[in-house]
């Protein structure tokens, strides 16, 4: 199945929409900031699926719950940033800055895999989700890459 991420200014507060390939909207993400924390909320009409926790203390990781698991992404940099997931099987692979990434099941088999993409509703994401058992994870995955990206770039320093 196919899914489009695309970056939204929501009237509660900057998020994300998910649309599926005929251009409806299936999952709103909304992001509330709070004093220490993240808190980013997938929903399909108004049903949470997925919450996720953007925390720094000494490195930047998410803690994502849904379908009655917790799994944590750890961002990491070798050739490339990547994520180290706790509390799955399955492995990253591309890289998190490009928008390009996959996401692969311990027998090899893919689960999902990410590009960026130009279309009518703007740029964004192209989600490709092999098992749909995982897609309320794989959209959060996407959804931590995208805030990952736009932390690292907010941070950078600016020169005036």
């Amino acid at each position: 199945m196919k899914l489009f991420l695309k970056r939204d200014n929501l009237e509660d507060g900057a998020g994300f929409t998910v649309f599926n390939q005929s251009g409806y909207s299936k999952y709103n993400v909304r992001i509330i900031t709070e004093k220490t924390k993240q808190r980013i909320i997938i929903s399909r009409t108004n049903d949470p699926v997925s919450e996720i926790i953007y925390k720094e203390l000494v490195i930047r990781y998410f803690t994502v719950r849904c379908r009655g698991r917790v799994y944590i992404l750890v961002p990491g940099f070798k050739d490339c940033f990547t994520f180290v997931i706790y509390g799955s099987t399955y492995r990253f692979a591309g890289d998190i800055a490009s928008g390009r990434f996959s996401l692969f099941d311990v027998d090899k088999s893919p689960v999902m895999n990410q590009k960026k993409c130009w279309g009518k509703y703007g740029d964004g994401y192209e989600l490709e989700i092999y098992d749909n058992e995982q897609e309320y994870f794989s959209v959060s995955v996407a959804v931590c890459a995208a805030m990952y990206v736009s932390a690292v770039e907010s941070s950078a320093l600016r020169f005036e």
